[in-house]
C-alpha cells in the first residue's frame, strides 16, 4: 500500500514541484532538438540537456520509490523513514501509552491486573501490530482467566525513569496491579553511566544539515546508512555498557530497581523481572551473559521472580528475530518467544 497519505504536506509540495520542474524540461528539451533538427543544426546541446535530464530522473526514481512504498524502522530511529514508520503504525490511548485499551483505573474484584513496563522492546518497536508484542500475546492467553494485562512501555525510557514515572502515575490515576512485569534490556542502564551523554552527543552530530539529506527519505536513508557505516559509536557503546555492569552504574541501577519492587510490596503487587537479551551477537557466549547473571544473582537475593530469555533466543537465533538489518528490536518471532516463555511465571504468581 502506497503511504502517500502519510507523507507531509510540504514534502508533497516540494517533491510536486520536482516533478513537474522535470517534466516541463523534458518537453522543452524535446521541443529545442526538433527545432535544432528541422534547422539540420547540431544537436549536441540538446543531446546533452537530455542526458543531464535522464541523470536527474534516475536520481529522482529511487526517492520516489522509498517515500511511496519502503516502509521500515532503524534501531535508533533517525531515518525519516523510520519517523514515519511512527507516525503511521503507533496509535496511543489517552493515557498516552502504545496499547489498544485504555488504562485501568477502576479495580474489578472479580480480576487481575498486569502491567508490561519497559523501554522500546516492550513499546514494540519495528512491531506493526501490537497484538503480536509479547504483553498482548500474554493477555490474549490470559484473558478468559479474568486478567487484564496493559503496556506501559516507552521507547527510551532507563531505569531512573521507570522506577520514578511509572509509580507516581499509576498512584496519582489509581491505576490497580498485581503483577508488573518489567521487561528489562542491557541498556536500561545507560543513564546511571555518564559515558551516555557524549554518546548520544556523537550520534546526534551525525545528523545532516544539507537539506537533500535532511528533508528527503531515500536520501536522508543513504546518509544515515553510510554515516553509520562501520561507526566506532556503536562499538563504544556497547563495550561501555557491559562495563557498567560491574561499577558505580550497577549500583545505581539496582537502587532504582529496588525502588520499584518496594514500590509494588507496599501495594501487594509483584514484581517480574524478564531478561531480554540484545539479539545481536547472540550465542553461549553472548557479551552480556555476566550482566545477566549479575541480574539474576540480585532478583534472587530479594526474592524477585526473572525469568531469563537468553538461553531461549540462542535456542533459537536461527529463526531471525530481529525486525532488519538495521533494527535490532526483537520481532514477532522473537515476541512469540518471550510471551511462552513470560506465561508460566505470571499464571503461577496470579494463582498464589
Amino acid at each position: 500500500m502506497s503511504l502517500f497519505v502519510w507523507l507531509p504536506f510540504d514534502y508533497l509540495l516540494g517533491l510536486g514541484a520536482w516533478l513537474a520542474a522535470l517534466f516541463a524540461a523534458a518537453v522543452l528539451l524535446l521541443r529545442w532538438r526538433r527545432t535544432r533538427r528541422s534547422q539540420k543544426r547540431s544537436l549536441r546541446g540538446p543531446h546533452a540537456g537530455l542526458a543531464l535530464w535522464l541523470v536527474f530522473a534516475a536520481l529522482t526514481l529511487p526517492e520516489v520509490l522509498c517515500a511511496l512504498f519502503y516502509d521500515a524502522t532503524d534501531s535508533f530511529s533517525q531515518t525519516n523513514v523510520s519517523r514515519r514508520w511512527f507516525d503511521r503504525h503507533v496509535v496511543v490511548n489517552r493515557a498516552g501509552y502504545r496499547d489498544a485499551r485504555e488504562l485501568p483505573t477502576i479495580r474489578d474484584p472479580a480480576k487481575r491486573y498486569v502491567a508490561f513496563v519497559g523501554d522500546s522492546f516492550t513499546f514494540g518497536h519495528g512491531i506493526k501490530n501490537v497484538a503480536d508484542r509479547f504483553s498482548d500475546r500474554v493477555g490474549t492467553a490470559l484473558q478468559d482467566d479474568g486478567v487484564v494485562t496493559f503496556n506501559v512501555g516507552l521507547p527510551g525510557i532507563d531505569i531512573r525513569t521507570l522506577a520514578q514515572a511509572v509509580p507516581e502515575e499509576f498512584d496519582k490515576l489509581g491505576v490497580p496491579t498485581d503483577a508488573v512485569v518489567y521487561a528489562f534490556v542491557p541498556n536500561d542502564i545507560e543513564y546511571c553511566d555518564e559515558r551516555t551523554a557524549a554518546f548520544y552527543q556523537q550520534r546526534a552530530s551525525l545528523q545532516p544539515s544539507f537539506f537533500l539529506w535532511k528533508h528527503t527519505y531515500f536520501y536522508n536513508l543513504l546518509y544515515h546508512r553510510l554515516s553509520h557505516w562501520g561507526s566506532a559509536g556503536s562499538g563504544d557503546y556497547y563495550g561501555y555498557l557491559r562495563e557498567s555492569y560491574e561499577g558505580p552504574p550497577w549500583d545505581c541501577f539496582t537502587k532504582n530497581l529496588d525502588h520499584l519492587d518496594a514500590w509494588c510490596r507496599g501495594r501487594k503487587t509483584r514484581l517480574v523481572v524478564v531478561i531480554f537479551p540484545f539479539l545481536m551477537d547472540l550465542n553461549e557466549r553472548h557479551p552480556f551473559l555476566n550482566a545477566y547473571a549479575r541480574l539474576r544473582q540480585h532478583c534472587s537475593e530479594n526474592q524477585i521472580p526473572c525469568i531469563d530469555l537468553s538461553s531461549e533466543m540462542v535456542a533459537h537465533r536461527q529463526e531471525g528475530l530481529v525486525v532488519s538489518r538495521f533494527d535490532a528490536h526483537p520481532n514477532e518471532r522473537a515476541h512469540a518467544i518471550a510471551a511462552e516463555a513470560i506465561l508460566p511465571t505470571i499464571k503461577t504468581l496470579l494463582s498464589e
